[in-house]
């Protein structure tokens, strides 16, 4: 039977190729609540990067066959594309209510994904949020998200 993996080839490549490079970056967002046990669905991966002027984040990209769409002059928001890379990664450029990247990231946890050490913004935060953003569909998500931070906080059983 095939290995089941959380990541296509190529996003794992990227995700190493960043590594290599020192790009800092985390996941945000439902994937990364996925990753803590939340009960939540989605079909995209939310990546926020430290400073996404780096030339180092297109740099992986390209190395892995995908295109970076930086964002320059305003035109359009910046973004991971290419065939190779498919539509699952988005670039995330403002995250509501937390703080700068630099608090966020040092209370980031780490966790594997596919032998790969990964940032990952913690349950708690990614609650606080979607809280802030006001929007009704990030709202549909906090009783799932909240569920699951009580069941990681205190142990219990959400059932």
């Amino acid at each position: 039977m095939a290995e089941v993996s959380a990541l296509t080839a190529a996003e794992r490549a990227l995700v190493e190729a960043l590594d290599r490079r020192g790009v800092r970056f985390m996941l945000v967002g439902l994937s990364a609540a996925l990753l803590q046990g939340a009960n939540v669905s989605t079909q995209d991966i939310d990546l926020w990067f430290e400073e996404l002027g780096d030339p180092r984040i297109g740099e992986a990209v390209r190395e892995v066959g995908g295109i970076w769409v930086s964002g320059s002059f305003g035109m359009r928001p910046p973004g991971i594309a290419g065939d190779v890379l498919g539509d699952r990664l988005d670039v995330v450029t403002h995250m509501h209510g937390l703080e700068t990247f630099d608090v966020e990231y040092a209370g980031a946890l780490s966790i594997e994904i596919d032998g790969l050490m990964v940032k990952v913004l913690p349950l708690a935060r990614i609650v606080a949020s979607k809280r802030a953003t006001g929007r009704p569909k990030d709202q549909a998500q906090v009783p799932a998200l909240e569920e699951a931070l009580a069941v990681i906080e205190g142990g219990a059983d959400p059932e």
